[in-house]
């Protein structure tokens, strides 16, 4: 089939979502799903329509594509970290699509950069471990006024980068990776350590590591402060609960927070669409389910 011929089929296709045969338009949005990513420049022009009836259609069409179109991007992520760790970077910004669609990647990797700039700028070239995770801290949250949302804990937004770096607002998990980000431009070994129920980062080193709490304005937190925060969730502390996170157990820890924010606001749909990302992440060669929730 030629492509003129193809783009002419879904054109037909989306007039006949209005039809009035249930059947026939029932079967209809399952064929413009099946089509994907080809389907979306003609539903989203159909969005704009004076038609009303067609508008609706076909951005419910629309919302049946984009979840599946992640959740492949979601498997090329994780394939590409097989026996490696994923990139957190583009596993963060994918959240952030799922959440906000139409936010823009490169507006975040910009203000990811600038952050970057101004705490090289700020750095002594001398400067120890100590130093720049004290420089670190002063800028974000000191001259910036990052912060965590006490008030507001369970906003959706608190986990989407986009929104935490516009709000400068977000959990305990979404400002340690903003740390984490910001100071891996500059390739120092600022890292996430996911402790039960509270996420903190540490400055890594062999000996004595740097422990620090972006939730609360980066406070810097000893060896005993870090056990007492664990017993205060009702776990024994154990000394695993202070090393390094990976990129792909902090992706599916965010994933998971947001699973208990959509599943308690009976957003349902979100939950399980989430669920499959956090699946594909752990199988990526297995078709995506719902089990593994748990919160963490």
């Amino acid at each position: 089939m030629s492509n003129q011929k193809a783009l002419g089929q879904i054109s037909h296709l989306i007039q006949l979502l209005t039809d009035r045969d249930a059947f026939i338009h029932e079967k209809v949005s399952l064929q413009l799903i099946d089509l994907g990513e080809d389907a979306l420049p003609f539903l989203e022009m159909a969005v704009r329509s004076e038609e009303v009836a067609l508008r609706v259609k076909a951005q419910e069409v629309i919302n049946a594509i984009l979840p599946k179109k992640l959740g492949e991007k979601f498997r090329q992520l994780a394939q590409k970290g097989l026996g490696q760790d994923v990139d957190l970077e583009a596993g963060i910004l994918l959240i952030m699509e799922f959440g906000h669609p139409n936010s823009d990647p490169e507006t975040c990797r910009e203000n990811l950069d600038s952050l970057a700039r101004q705490l090289e700028q700020k750095l002594a070239p001398d400067a120890d471990p100590s130093q720049v995770v004290s420089t670190l801290t002063h800028l974000l949250f000191q001259q910036e006024h990052f912060r965590g949302n006490q008030k507001n804990y369970l906003d959706p937004d608190n986990s989407y980068l986009n929104k935490v770096l516009e709000n400068k607002t977000g959990l305990p998990i979404t400002l340690s990776v903003l740390c984490v980000l910001v100071a891996s431009r500059l390739g120092l070994p600022i890292v996430g350590v996911g402790m039960p129920g509270h996420y903190i980062v540490k400055y890594n080193l062999p000996k004595n590591a740097i422990y620090f709490d972006p939730f609360h304005q980066g406070r810097m937190l000893s060896h005993s402060d870090c056990i007492q925060i664990v017993e205060q969730f009702g776990e024994p502390f154990e000394e695993h609960f202070l090393s390094q996170s990976t990129h792909r157990e902090t992706l599916i820890r965010m994933m998971n927070n947001l699973v208990q924010v959509y599943r308690s606001s009976d957003e349902s749909e979100k939950a399980e669409t989430l669920s499959g990302y956090i699946n594909i992440l752990l199988n990526p060669s297995k078709n995506p389910t719902s089990e593994n929730t748990q919160e963490i």
